[in-house]
């Protein structure tokens, strides 16, 4: 990976060329617009942006996909230029991820206002796939509909996330290159301050008075918590010198179980915000040695 940073920051060719080829592999194309604007500035992640983002409509203008998977593809590329140069203002992963689920709703909001046919047809082609599975299923009580609300929210999570892993697979990049071990560092100390966790989980708390369908868009204001319990639990293993296995563990259950792991991991990182849990981990693994 070191050397594919090295290669991407030679010169706009060759991150144009890997941006490129990232489209067909997930995170690589966003990545090295993020790594770009990282080092060497908005100006010029923009720069890859426009270039990446000509190459993906033109694709669309010969093929037949639904201009709304083109959206998709376009819109994380320039989520990482603004995610990108936030962290390189401010270093901060705080605001960092909140500007990126931010911009990640802004997105979504903006396809279902620009693009109503596009996202109806889109919507019609998904609940066709629905309507398959739901007739080969034995439970009769299995309800799979589908509404522009929930595809809308469903794409403004997608977004969030992608970004999101693709900055800091960007930021471990230039880490690799610039800051052995930076990026590690950088990501164990990941928290939230009090006063913004509070309004998270009060976003969360109100979205519980919304229609069902609604929650999902409100449900996103808990992603910056979740990645700062990914990070304690980091944070964790490293302190206390236990193997790796411990984190593989961890994405395993989060994959296979879902969401009791991840409310596990919302509130390690909300508690972790109001009473500074990585301090008093390191002062319990002092008074042990």
């Amino acid at each position: 990976m070191k050397a594919l940073a090295e290669y991407i920051l030679r010169g706009r060719v060759q991150a144009l060329l890997v941006a490129l080829v990232g489209i067909f592999f997930p995170l690589i194309s966003s990545a090295t617009i993020a790594l770009v604007s990282i080092c060497k500035g908005a100006k010029e992640g923009v720069l890859l942006f426009l270039w990446v983002s000509l190459a993906l409509v033109l694709v669309q203008q010969v093929s037949s996909e639904n201009p709304l998977l083109t959206a998709v593809s376009i819109a994380p590329l320039g989520i990482m230029v603004i995610a990108a140069t936030v962290h390189r203002v401010l270093a901060s992963w705080q605001w960092t991820s909140l500007v990126t689920v931010i911009v990640a709703v802004f997105c979504a909001l903006a396809f279902g206002l620009l693009m109503g046919s596009s996202v109806t047809a889109f919507m019609a082609t998904v609940q066709q796939i629905l309507d398959v599975v739901k007739g080969q299923q034995q439970d009769a009580q299995l309800s799979l509909v589908l509404s522009e609300t929930i595809l809308l929210g469903l794409v403004a999570t997608i977004l969030a996330i992608g970004s999101i892993m693709s900055l800091m697979l960007a930021r471990w990049w230039q880490a690799g290159v610039q800051n052995p071990g930076g990026f590690q560092k950088e990501f164990h100390s990941f928290t939230i301050e009090a006063k913004i966790a509070a309004l998270l989980i009060a976003i969360v708390l109100a979205g519980q008075l919304l229609p069902q369908s609604s929650q999902i868009w409100t449900d996103l204001a808990v992603l910056p918590l979740l990645i700062a319990g990914i990070a304690l639990v980091h944070f964790a293993v490293k302190l206390f010198g236990q193997g790796r296995q411990w984190l593989a563990f961890l994405y395993v259950g989060m994959i296979m179980v879902g969401k009791p792991v991840t409310l596990i991991l919302v509130i390690l990182g909300l508690t972790d915000s109001l009473i500074d849990l990585r301090s008093r981990l390191e002062g319990y693994k002092n008074s042990k040695t």
